[in-house]
């Protein structure tokens, strides 16, 4: 059972990604819909490379999300650029990713 359940209240498609294909378009390994909270915002942010990139919002998710991974959020698709996980005082367990995308 969810500890994040009842904030957790939109959703997306998460489709995994691994690397690029031979027409540098990323190589699609896993899809699956996942319980979210969606915040459009355009906010400055930092990639994983040190770039500062403007995102056009931001996600709260207990699913496993990685930097480059796809979001498709009402047939539009999103590429993540940053993942914050937050780990709750209590317990080490339980763990919130904030997930930037552009």
């Amino acid at each position: 059972m969810s500890y994040y359940k009842d904030l957790l209240t939109d959703s997306v498609v998460l489709k995994t990604t691994s690397g690029f294909d031979s027409n540098d378009e990323p190589k699609i390994i896993a899809q699956e819909e996942i319980s979210c909270k969606i915040e459009f915002k355009n906010t400055l942010t930092i990639s994983s490379s040190g770039q500062q990139l403007n995102s056009s919002g931001r996600l709260f998710t207990e699913s496993v999300v990685k930097v480059d991974d796809i979001i498709t959020l009402k047939d539009k698709d999103y590429k993540v650029i940053n993942v914050n996980p937050y780990y709750p005082i209590d317990s080490s367990i339980l763990v919130i990713n904030e997930v930037y995308f552009a």
